[in-house]
């Protein structure tokens, strides 16, 4: 896992060969100006998830993680906060969803705020928690930038 401020992405392109590009792709556009959607970036390989949507109490989010796809998540507006645990011997609540590319967990991920300008990152290695409010509900806008994993 990864959290830095956007301004910093250069120091992580070298960590897989689509990184470069996503970041490419951010540092190209106005993210407060563009519209929710889905973004190719590089085919079914490398794609952009922009979001509008209000952060939930923890109780209604659900600890997460992917086999097929790295998440690069950046905060565009607003904040929340993110839950994060390593991979390892977590108990399922759901099994993996090749289709959707996702497991549920039964866990208790340590948490960190996600605030305007900051990304995180997410490889299969890790469980995320997104979408929690931060001391009060808020609307959000969030990059979501998937990356094949290698």
């Amino acid at each position: 896992m990864i959290l830095d401020h956007l301004t910093n992405f250069v120091l992580y392109e070298k960590l897989h060969p689509d990184f470069k590009e996503a970041f490419a792709w951010l540092n190209g556009i106005d993210p407060v100006a563009i519209s929710p959607g889905r973004y190719s970036i590089s085919g079914d390989e490398v794609y952009a998830m922009v979001s509008e949507y209000l952060t939930k109490p923890a109780a209604e989010c659900r600890p997460e993680s992917h086999r097929a796809f790295t998440d690069i998540q950046l905060m565009v507006r607003g904040k929340e906060l993110m839950g994060w645990e390593p991979l390892n011997i977590q108990e399922e609540s759901v099994p993996y969803d090749k289709e959707a590319d996702i497991t549920f967990y039964k866990c208790n991920p340590s948490v960190f705020e996600l605030s305007e300008g900051c990304f995180s990152v997410f490889f299969p290695s890790d469980i995320h928690m997104p979408c929690m409010e931060s001391g009060s509900v808020e609307m959000v806008k969030k990059i979501v930038i998937k990356v094949k994993s290698v």
